[in-house]
């Protein structure tokens, strides 16, 4: 899977998605719930950087771990919108308003379009950033 970034605006951010072959039905709904699911996390806070107390341990420091659910210092990471999925032939494309969402949620959804990639529907290609009327360069 190629991943291409180009200029970012994290409140009209489009992200453009290339298949290896015309999505079934079903591949559409495993696509589809795969950016839902992005959504849902992001709209909850999901992706904040600065509350990632696990990943900053040690394995061998978890079992004493006092972990603060409370922290009055981080800041709300949240997405705000998310449009309709376009298809169109062999591609689709999404419109996301990230709002104060970490650069994490798109490390993330990386993360999972390689396994959707792998096992559900080959995705060649994601773009991240530009117009919605700029698709990108074949």
């Amino acid at each position: 899977m190629q991943v291409s970034l180009r200029e970012l605006n994290w409140s009209d951010l489009w992200i453009w998605f290339e298949f290896g072959e015309t999505p079934t039905e079903r591949q559409k709904l495993y696509f589809e719930q795969v950016l839902d699911a992005w959504y849902s996390l992001g709209l909850l806070g999901g992706f904040n950087a600065s509350r990632l107390t696990m990943h900053e341990m040690d394995d061998a420091d978890l079992v004493h771990l006092n972990y603060e659910v409370e922290d009055e210092e981080a800041l709300p990471s949240l997405m705000h919108n998310m449009g309709e999925i376009e298809y169109e032939v062999s591609t689709a494309r999404c419109w996301f308003d990230l709002g104060t969402a970490d650069t994490l949620a798109i490390d993330v959804l990386l993360n999972a379009m390689q396994t959707l990639s792998r096992e559900y529907l080959p995705v060649e290609r994601v773009v991240i950033g530009g117009s919605g009327d700029s698709p990108p360069e074949p």
